[in-house]
């Protein structure tokens, strides 16, 4: 065998061994591919038998309920026993010519049997709305499938009412009556009353009446001092008020107005509880403390000072200047009190309602100074009219 087939030899059983290495590689892939495939379908098997498992927990738990909430399986124990429940229900509303009849049952798939009352009667809607909190905080099987409500002339509703209850097949017949009230319905009957009777379909929900004067209040004592109290409605309704609590027998407060009125003869410091109440649907209330202190009258005014009722300086003139030895002198004539007043420099005088000094004086005029203001007078010139060209200059 010479060379060139030795080669040829060996490429060929190197394609073998490849062939070979290539052929075991793919069964392994595929095997995996297979075994990987069957981990899932396990997996999601394994899933869907443990959601049944539990869905099942959770309808063993809920028939555990419905178990419980239902009427004995016995037809005739079943109707009697809700019957007379309806008949005691309708009697502590209050609710007049009540009729409850039982009207079918019908057997359901042979699951549980439905069975259907009707009530007839006469009441008041919040009557009404107190029967149905009641009904449906029993906590039966059952519902008000229909409820016609006709308005009456004289006042009031008549009802009529279709109610459905369910009986299961498989209860037993001495099921005691539940006596625990139902989770799913507010046990205050007050709160759901108001929350049906308080609804006003026609507009945003009323908001109270908002205080925005100061928390304290004076009143003089000995005096009838009213004070009015500013509260606004943001609807702009009307708005009542009254006191809340007994007030003492000199506090009054104007219902219309919410001007509040103290009258006390002694000096003293109490409370009054304001409430206001809006004319809106439904009415809301706004309840404010207010602090009243009863002090001492002010003390008068002081009294301006009286002017006189004829001023003496308009009816001075400077009648002469007369020279002495050393110095001048100015004579001022005050015609009113027929007085001649002699002044030289530095003299003070006061006349009428002018208060001043002698600044000089020489052989033409005389000048004066008044509230630090200076000014001339000449012989003949009026004092007054002087003065008050002074206060213009």
């Amino acid at each position: 065998m010479n060379e060139r087939e030795k080669n040829l030899v060996k490429i060929i059983g190197t394609m073998f061994v490849l062939y070979l290495l290539w052929s075991g590689y793919g069964r392994y892939q595929s095997a995996v591919s297979q075994r990987a495939k069957q981990i899932a379908q396990l997996t999601s098997k394994q899933a869907e038998l443990s959601e049944k498992v539990m869905m099942g927990a959770i309808a063993d738990g809920t028939f555990g309920e419905y178990m419980a909430r239902s009427l004995p399986s016995n037809p005739e124990t079943a109707r009697s026993q809700y019957q007379q429940w309806l008949l005691e229900l309708v009697h502590d509303k209050g609710m007049d010519n009540v009729q409850v009849d039982f009207t079918s049952s019908r057997p359901m798939g042979g699951i549980y049997q439905k069975v259907d009352f009707r009530i007839t009667g006469a009441t008041e809607l919040p009557e009404l709305i107190g029967m149905m909190h009641d009904f449906y905080a029993k906590d039966y099987l059952h519902r008000i499938r229909e409820l016609t409500i006709v308005p009456v002339k004289k006042g009031g509703f008549t009802v009529t009412m279709n109610v459905d209850v369910i009986a299961l097949a498989n209860a037993p017949d001495d099921l005691p009556e539940r006596s625990e009230p139902s989770y799913r319905v507010d046990a205050d009957a007050d709160a759901y009353i108001a929350a049906i009777m308080n609804r006003n379909l026609y507009e945003p929900p009323n908001q109270p009446p908002r205080y925005s004067g100061g928390r304290s209040i004076e009143a003089v004592v000995g005096r009838d001092s009213p004070t009015p109290l500013t509260f606004k409605d943001p609807e702009g309704h009307d708005i009542r008020f009254e006191l809340a609590e007994e007030p003492p027998e000199f506090v009054r407060l104007d219902s219309r107005s919410g001007t509040l009125r103290v009258n006390s003869d002694v000096t003293q410091e109490f409370e009054v509880l304001v409430r206001a109440i809006d004319s809106g649907y439904p009415q809301q209330t706004t309840e404010q403390n207010i602090t009243v202190r009863v002090v001492d009258p002010p003390p008068p005014p002081a009294e301006p000072p009286a002017k006189p009722s004829f001023d003496d300086a308009s009816q001075t003139v400077l009648t002469a200047l007369v020279q002495s030895r050393d110095d001048w002198t100015a004579w001022m004539h005050v015609r009113t009190r027929d007085q001649t007043l002699k002044l030289k420099i530095g003299d003070s005088f006061e006349i009428g309602s002018l208060k001043g000094t002698v600044f000089d004086v020489n052989p033409r005029f005389a000048t004066l100074e008044i509230d630090g203001r200076r000014f001339e007078l000449r012989p003949a010139g009026n004092l007054g009219a002087a003065a008050k060209r002074s206060e213009v200059d």
